[in-house]
């Protein structure tokens, strides 16, 4: 017979150890899907560590975020208050308290009393605890196939303890039966109070961020009833009365939050502000609550410190009127819009509270108003965006038929241009060979002189061979006929944002030249034609520049 020896101090704790009070509400807490993965488990992972050791939980650091999920060891001790691995269930021994339990209960349904009948009754038990379970699965399976539809993220406002406790055991499912997407991890944050968000989480996005804002909001931003009234009671500054109307404020907050419950709305409190604001909330639109108690106005009292004030300092002026609390509220809703809202008062005769039912639907009548505004707002700003396309259009048009009908112009003056330019350096060119044979005829005042004009002559006919447009590289017959002119801009209006015009964009001025074509270049310092730019130069330019080089060189003693 196997005796478990007693512990002593120094012998290190077995993994079939009883578990401790804390421990055992950290298993059950990672149990209903809690990963500890948030700031509010930080102080918890020592001990899911220690639950670890003894293979209750798994933890994993995927993607750069601490999770904790329990394990099948862990499910069977939540189960059975017993470890799966303790030497007395493992060597037939006393079964722990549950397990009795249950074949007892077997042994009595059944009136069997051999180990075969408890045996039998144990897997009829479990057989039909299967039932649920896959229930639960396929429960599990539906809320993966919901969050893919949904974007990722479900949200369930404020649900009651027993729908909170489903969505953590189908969380818990999910997980355990590989139901998540690979790639993908799920995470939940309410899992106590206020609104439940579930997200569907993938690891190459490990950017915590829009996560943290959103569980951060969801816990100071609630709908739930139970914290919107305890975050007023602990703090009502946000409501603006005085200290003897808080009592009825709470009770007018109260009565509208029914009411709109009523109506299939709700009423929250946002607490991230220094003082808790309440809002309403009509399907996602929500719309602020203030409670403003009104003040009226009494003539002033002296008092007898200011009495004697006075009667030191003649020229003291004391306030005319006091303001004293009325006990009147006045209820304002925001509208959408700066500086917007409705108003609603006591009166003589009717109090707020009689008004709350008038109050939620004068609230949904102006948001339908407020949406139907917006829709027309964005209505006209699709038709003045299409306006104005429709004018840029037009313009783009109407500057491409001024192109249209004005290219044919602007081509027939570089035709002309061009022309005018050949025509010069035909004139130059013949020119040149004239003044060469009056050269040649004129003899040399000196023999000597004989071979250096010669070399002149010669130089000075090449280059007229090169102006020449009829011959050569610069023939006339080698310039495109069919200009295509080029616009200096590419669209209707320049860069600086001024309006150009067609014709004087596309036909050059007076002062551009055209190349005529990419081989035709003439030698420099020739004559003064031939130091024209390529395609030569205009006749009378040309003469210009001619005489003013002979008068540069003439000798000064002839």
């Amino acid at each position: 017979m196997w005796i478990r020896p007693e512990p002593s101090k120094v012998e290190s704790v077995q993994r079939w150890d009883p578990l401790k009070e804390h421990q055992l509400l950290l298993l059950r807490r990672i149990g209903d899907g809690d990963d500890l993965s948030g700031p509010d488990g930080l102080d918890q992972r020592h001990s899911a560590r220690a639950l670890q050791t003894r293979r209750l939980v798994d933890i994993s650091r995927r993607g750069g975020v601490w999770r904790a999920q329990i394990t099948d060891a862990g499910r069977f001790y939540l189960d059975n208050g017993i470890h799966p691995d303790h030497p007395d269930r493992l060597l037939g021994g006393t079964a722990a308290p549950r397990q009795r339990a249950r074949t007892t209960v077997a042994v009595k349904q059944g009136g069997a009393s051999s180990a075969r009948s408890e045996a039998g009754g144990t897997t009829t038990a479990a057989s039909s605890a299967r039932t649920p379970a896959a229930a639960m699965v396929e429960q599990a399976r539906q809320l993966v196939e919901r969050l893919q539809a949904e974007g990722g993220t479900v949200r369930v406002e404020s649900p009651d303890a027993d729908e909170r406790a489903w969505y953590r055991r189908a969380i818990h499912a999910a997980k355990q039966h590989g139901l998540v997407p690979t790639g993908f991890h799920l995470k939940h944050t309410g899992r106590a109070a206020g609104d439940l968000i579930i997200r569907l989480s993938s690891d190459d996005d490990p950017d915590e961020k829009d996560w943290n804002r959103i569980r951060l909001n969801t816990r100071r931003v609630t709908t739930d009833p139970d914290l919107v009234f305890a975050a007023l009671e602990k703090n009502p500054t946000g409501l603006e009365v005085t200290k003897a109307s808080v009592p009825r404020a709470l009770d007018l907050i109260r009565g509208l939050a029914a009411e709109a419950r009523r109506r299939g709305h709700r009423v929250g409190v946002n607490t991230k502000t220094k003082n808790p604001s309440v809002y309403l909330q009509v399907d996602k639109t929500r719309r602020r609550v203030r409670l403003i108690e009104e003040y009226d106005e009494i003539p002033h009292v002296p008092t007898e410190q200011e009495a004697r004030q006075l009667r030191r300092n003649r020229w003291m002026v004391l306030p005319k009127t006091d303001r004293v609390a009325s006990g009147r509220l006045r209820m304002e809703i925001a509208r959408a819009g700066w500086d917007k809202k409705d108003t609603w008062a006591d009166d003589k005769r009717t109090p707020l509270e009689k008004r709350l039912p008038r109050i939620v639907r004068d609230v949904e009548d102006g948001i339908a108003a407020d949406e139907e505004a917006r829709q027309a707002a964005q209505r006209a700003h699709d038709e003045y965006v299409a306006e104005q396309e429709r004018k840029r259009a037009e313009e783009r048009r109407r500057w491409q038929a001024a192109l249209d009908e004005a290219r044919p112009e602007a081509a027939e003056l570089l035709r002309k241009k061009a022309f005018r330019r050949a025509y010069g350096s035909w004139i130059s060119a013949n020119e040149i060979r004239a003044f060469c044979d009056a050269l040649e005829v004129a003899g040399p005042d000196r023999p000597d002189d004989l071979d250096n004009r010669a070399r002149w002559i010669g130089w000075a006919r090449a280059a007229a061979d090169r102006l020449d447009p009829t011959c050569g590289d610069g023939a006339l017959a080698g310039i495109e006929f069919d200009i295509a002119p080029r616009p200096t801009t590419s669209g209707p209006s320049s860069a600086t944002g001024a309006r150009t015009s067609p014709t004087a964009s596309t036909a050059p001025s007076a002062t551009s030249r055209p190349s005529m074509r990419p081989g035709f270049r003439p030698t420099p310092g020739t004559t003064a034609c031939a130091d024209a730019p390529p395609g030569g130069a205009s006749n009378g330019h040309a003469q210009k520049r001619a005489h003013g080089r002979r008068r540069t060189h003439t000798p000064t003693g002839g």
